[in-house]
């Protein structure tokens, strides 16, 4: 089953690659949502907080930043199959927790308004990505899936012990977001380490460049 999902996510992704009007519209979105990330979310906290912690803050930002450098990547066959890794897990913890974040927001009194309804579409559409992306993984070896789980475990540590998490409305308690963070990173860095091993993603030569 999981061998079939993951051709089914390849072929998919490959059928982009091909298609030149999907392919911009896709990065487009991605870069804006970069920009609009780092600005208007997330804006304000970068510039109070250490330098040191920018690779750690701005989460979703940088998954689809990731997303946009792996997929123009992709484009031109370049087998950075680590960085895949790393965007992936990236790509689907964000995009969960985010769409975790605003179901509790709404369920909790938060107004259903559109830039949480934004939001919570274009995280789905970021852990979308994310799967395509899997396929890429197979052929990273045990250190480098423990050394992408060993990333974002410190991230989690770096959000929430030390209290650099992203902004929180007052309809989420903090103890929430941390207990989401932790177990999808635990979930997804255990489902990382048990995804089938490979030397050769099958086709993987074979990414669309045109």
């Amino acid at each position: 089953m999981v061998d079939t999902l993951l051709q089914t996510f390849r072929a998919t992704l490959e059928g982009v690659l091909r298609n030149a009007l999907l392919f911009w519209a896709i990065l487009i979105a991605n870069l804006l949502g970069v920009v609009g990330g780092f600005i208007f979310w997330y804006g304000p906290m970068l510039m109070v907080v250490p330098l040191w912690t920018y690779p750690f803050v701005p989460d979703c930002p940088l998954a689809a930043l990731l997303f946009s450098i792996a997929f123009v990547g992709l484009k031109y066959r370049q087998r950075w199959h680590w960085f895949y890794a790393l965007t992936a897990f990236a790509c689907i913890k964000y995009g969960l927790w985010t769409v975790a974040y605003w179901t509790q927001d709404w369920t909790h009194g938060g107004a259903v308004d559109p830039v949480s309804v934004a939001m919570f579409v274009t995280h789905v559409g970021l852990f979308i990505e994310g799967l395509l992306l899997l396929p890429l993984v197979v052929p990273v070896g045990v250190v480098g899936r423990g050394a992408v789980l060993g990333w974002y475990a410190l991230s989690v540590f770096v959000d929430y012990a030390l209290r650099y998490h992203p902004p929180l409305g007052p309809f989420v308690e903090p103890s929430f977001a941390l207990g989401l963070a932790a177990t999808l990173t635990t979930v997804l860095g255990l489902g990382l380490l048990l995804l089938p091993y490979q030397h050769q993603t099958v086709g993987e030569g074979q990414w669309a460049v045109g």
